[in-house]
């Protein structure tokens, strides 16, 4: 019962938790954007990057579920979690337009079901996802503000399509990323068939917080979301 209310809840609470406060200067921030979408996908496109074969006979990419953690309870009857296949981890994200130029580091989900928030200046990777050069989409989330300070995604609403985004791997490769769509959403309804899926084409998405904010919970009502493809 308990897994299956974290399901529940993951789509409206995973990402409340970005900007609790409106921080010092809300007028600097980037909170109400208008949709925007290229007129054109990239052609150049690269391979995905190599994958090693699954020692333990498992397929190697979790079939496409309802949410983000429904793969995780493994074979019916099992709560015991899949391994995840070993992969290059995210450590950094430019975006040359919004000045970003910020450390990523892996992040998971509280007892609560809640996205487990990163730090004010970093970016956090969401590591039940898909990873960069894989199929899937590679979710990076950061706060807009955070308890008086500004954060990596302050300007998130001003990138565009055709933009660059270059995300840096573990073992010191890059990875770059064309835009191709900025919008909102309310936070019940970010799409889960383009966001959480392991499966697909390859997509990088950033998120972070936006739109109104509403005094009495401290909170914004809205996500801001960027769509990147890869590049060659």
């Amino acid at each position: 019962m308990l897994a299956l209310a974290v399901v529940a809840l993951l789509g409206a609470t995973l990402l409340v938790a970005l900007a609790v406060r409106p921080g010092p200067n809300p007028d600097a921030a980037v909170l109400d954007v208008e949709n925007a979408v290229a007129s054109s996908v990239p052609s150049t496109v690269p391979p995905a990057m190599p994958r090693e074969s699954s020692s333990a006979g498992r397929p190697t990419t979790p079939p496409v579920a309802a949410s983000p953690l429904a793969y995780l309870l493994g074979e019916p009857g099992s709560a015991i979690p899949p391994p995840i296949e070993p992969r290059l981890r995210p450590v950094h994200l430019a975006i040359g337009r919004i000045s970003v130029d910020d450390p990523v580091r892996a992040v998971g989900l509280e007892d609560d079901g809640q996205l487990e928030v990163p730090g004010p200046a970093e970016i956090g990777w969401y590591r039940y996802g898909a990873a960069p050069g894989h199929p899937g989409a590679t979710v990076l989330a950061a706060h807009v503000t955070w308890n008086g300070e500004y954060g990596p995604f302050l300007r998130l609403g001003e990138v565009e399509p055709g933009d660059r985004i270059t995300v840096g791997l573990e073992d010191g490769s890059e990875r770059v990323y064309e835009v191709i769509e900025r919008t909102m959403y309310a936070k019940d309804s970010l799409p889960r068939d383009r966001i959480w899926r392991n499966t697909g084409e390859e997509n990088l998405v950033l998120i972070t917080c936006g739109g109104d904010f509403n005094p009495e919970i401290h909170r914004y009502r809205q996500n801001i979301v960027v769509y990147a493809v890869p590049v060659v």
